[in-house]
């Protein structure tokens, strides 16, 4: 029964090729529905989870996605992706291990900045203390050797060399109390510097595992985007732009200065490379190509599933 039912499409489909090459008009109708253009319409998308940790509004978002939807247009100028709250293209803020340590290294980078600014004004008032000190205690001992070499100071000298050297003697008290302060500061920044390049470690770990800033993930017909790390407003509008671009059937190419660099960059600008590819993701398809694409990601997807049960065996 299904033989036969093949058997009936493909005359069916030869006696439309038949009448195609007869008719221009019907060519044209043919045409229109045996091709389609993907980039005639905007693709649309919608906004999913949040996650609060971002500290960004629903709104905000929605205008950045907006942002890097209308880099990529088609060749009469349209934007290809639109917002849709009913999309089920749903883009995502996930939060994950790089954003956390990335919040952790910029407090850190403040704290060390704001130390270090606190330190160098106090450790130059220190060391011009201590220049001081030693020019009193170099003149406080001159006049010493000058009055022994004459057998001794007169009284109200003599008063005056004592009175000196007590005030030196509460000078060197403070400048120790300053040094004790300010070892223990450096000791301070000194950890705080340890942290950082801890974290930065870590961080740097934390991408070779996880390369992306985002991910588009297509299961079958689903289909999101995630976003795991905003450091900056052009490079979180730049993640989108690549992550919608995948979204149009682009795929990554090896110029640094393409939105589909595979390198985390603030490109907003698509190079000729990424119009290129765009000019590719844009053809004009038959629906057999459509249906092909489809059945080969459906076929991928059964494959993923069957190997994660086997392997959960």
């Amino acid at each position: 029964m299904k033989m036969k039912k093949i058997i009936v499409i493909l005359v069916i489909i030869g006696l439309l090729f038949a009448s195609y090459e007869k008719v221009p008009a019907f060519a044209d109708q043919v045409n229109s529905v045996i091709y389609t253009n993907p980039c005639a319409s905007p693709k649309t998308f919608s906004i999913g989870a949040i996650d609060p940790r971002f500290n960004l509004s629903k709104d905000a978002f929605i205008q950045d996605a907006e942002e890097a939807g209308s880099i990529w247009k088609n060749d009469q100028g349209m934007a290809l992706l639109k917002y849709d709250p009913d999309s089920k293209l749903a883009i995502n803020m996930v939060y994950d291990q790089r954003q956390s340590l990335d919040t952790q290294i910029n407090s850190l980078n403040s704290q060390v900045a704001q130390q270090k600014q606190n330190l160098n004004p106090a450790i130059s008032d220190y060391e011009k203390k201590v220049a001081a000190f030693k020019q009193k205690s170099a003149d406080l001992n001159s006049q010493i050797e000058y009055w022994n070499g004459k057998g001794g100071a007169p009284q109200d000298e003599y008063e005056k060399l004592n009175a000196q050297q007590r005030e030196l003697q509460q000078e060197e008290t403070q400048l120790r109390q300053m040094a004790n302060s300010l070892n223990q500061s450096t000791d301070q920044y000194n950890n705080q510097i340890a942290q950082l390049d801890q974290k930065v470690n870590n961080f740097n770990q934390a991408l070779q595992y996880k390369p992306e800033e985002g991910l588009y993930i297509r299961n079958g017909n689903d289909e999101r985007i995630e976003i795991y790390f905003d450091n900056s407003h052009r490079e979180l509008i730049h993640t989108l732009a690549h992550e919608m671009g995948h979204a149009l059937g682009m795929q990554h190419n090896n110029n640094p200065q393409s939105i589909m660099y595979p390198q985390t960059t603030t490109a907003e600008t698509p190079s000729n490379d990424d119009l290129a590819a765009l000019e590719q993701a844009c053809q004009k398809r038959s629906i057999f190509q459509t249906l092909a694409t489809n059945f080969s990601a459906l076929v991928q997807q059964g494959s993923q599933n069957l190997s994660s049960v086997l392997n959960h065996n």
